[in-house]
């Protein structure tokens, strides 16, 4: 009985059960995940079933799509039908970030791993109240230390960052260059912050050492641009 049950997920049920995992999950599914679950099925043949059921969404024009993103895969809406579903919701759904943490997240994303005082130094301001918003919210996380004096931790994307943008892994950002000679005036794309990082090697945090680690922010700061914006929105559902 339990063989038969097993050939039976092999087949056409198995490409069900998976669908239905993607459209249920609230976080993006790995296929080594999808296997855990789904009895008789490895990941080899549940990354077959995915790709199997992204042409028949394509192929049949859903209004839906399944997209990777965060390192897995989940159902999520089409980006032109996402006002209607952010009115269904009544704008609750999308994420607010002030100008100040969006543009310490940026700095981040393409200058990761990178110290408090490096992030601050292209800024030109303190960061200790967006950085502590970020860190609150799992866009960003303590890495590690950078090998050099003060033993400074340092920053880097997460998991979250990638599935909020729609993301799978950090390279897919756009290139820095490519978006700075279309926003930045000629005159300053020479100036760009964004250079190679620190060469100093980065130092592993050991086990128990991140719990320990207090909010790197100095709650006394203030955010010097409190205006809400949006950061993205919760359309992958």
């Amino acid at each position: 009985m339990e063989n038969n049950e097993t050939e039976l997920l092999r087949s056409e049920d198995a490409k069900k059960i998976i669908e239905n995992l993607l459209f249920i999950t609230d976080r993006p599914l790995t296929p080594r995940r999808l296997a855990e679950v789904v009895e008789g099925v490895d990941a080899a043949a549940a990354t077959d079933i995915i790709s199997q059921l992204q042409k028949e969404y394509t192929d049949t024009g859903r209004a839906v799509q399944i997209i990777e993103m965060g390192g897995g895969f989940q159902i999520s809406t089409k980006p032109e039908y996402g006002r209607w579903v952010r009115k269904l919701y009544n704008e609750k759904m999308t994420a607010k970030l002030s100008n100040a943490a969006l543009e310490t997240l940026a700095i981040i994303a393409y200058k990761q791993p990178v110290t408090r005082a490096e992030v601050e130094a292209i800024r030109g301001v303190d960061i200790g109240a967006p950085l502590e918003k970020l860190l609150e919210r799992g866009l960003v996380k303590i890495t590690g230390k950078r090998d050099t004096i003060g033993r400074p931790m340092v920053y880097g994307t997460t998991e979250e960052f990638l599935r909020l943008f729609g993301l799978n892994k950090v390279s897919e950002l756009p290139d820095i260059d490519i978006f700075a000679a279309k926003t930045a005036p000629r005159d300053e794309q020479g100036n760009l912050p964004f250079e190679d990082a620190s060469s100093a090697a980065i130092i592993p945090l050991e086990e128990g050492e991140l719990d320990a680690l207090t909010a790197p922010a100095d709650k006394d700061f203030v955010e010097e641009e409190p205006e809400e914006v949006a950061a993205g929105t919760e359309e992958d559902k």
